[in-house]
């Protein structure tokens, strides 16, 4: 059932999916069409924020004949998802660790990423992208932590959640 009403930011993650980014196609409203619908969606664990961010570029056309007001034309869409972290080690394997991610970052993987609650009903935004930074530190007398950061490849899509569709493990 969709989540309503005001929703937590703890009840949003960011999700690597199982499946290589290179396999299927998603262009319908509801998660799952036109795919093989195995899809298993692996939270980015021990996550402490997280942010979804898009940006479309635009072409300065202003001219004299508009006196100076500034005119813009479209260009294209941009969007990335970005997620801070504490370090923890010996995770299940039904989450990503931030070592899972170092891993993906280093062999230059692309993943599919979604911006979701993982709920049935609910509202995803997901993509193909490339761990493109990461970024872990441990100061003196803190918990080590972990910065990762997904450019997307492509189009972004909305889509409505169909857990009977996909799996969403939403934690350890």
């Amino acid at each position: 059932m969709a989540t309503t009403g005001k929703i937590r930011s703890n009840a949003i993650g960011i999700f690597i999916s199982n499946e290589s980014a290179n396999s299927g196609t998603f262009s319908g409203n509801t998660y799952g069409d036109n795919t093989s619908e195995n899809d298993t969606w692996e939270i980015v664990a021990c996550a402490t924020s997280g942010t979804f961010s898009g940006s479309m570029e635009v072409i300065d056309a202003t001219t004299k004949d508009n006196d100076g007001e500034r005119e813009i034309l479209t260009s294209s869409l941009s969007w990335t998802m970005t997620a801070d972290g504490l370090v923890e080690y010996g995770l299940s394997s039904s989450v990503r660790s931030a070592a899972d991610l170092f891993t993906l970052w280093k062999a230059k993987t692309k993943v599919k990423v979604a911006w979701t609650t993982g709920l049935d009903g609910d509202l995803m935004y997901w993509g193909k992208a490339y761990i493109t930074s990461y970024e872990e530190t441990a100061g003196l007398n803190e918990v080590a932590s972990f910065s990762v950061n997904f450019e997307g490849d492509g189009t972004i899509y909305k889509t409505v959640l169909d857990t009977s569709k996909a799996v969403f493990n939403l934690n350890t």
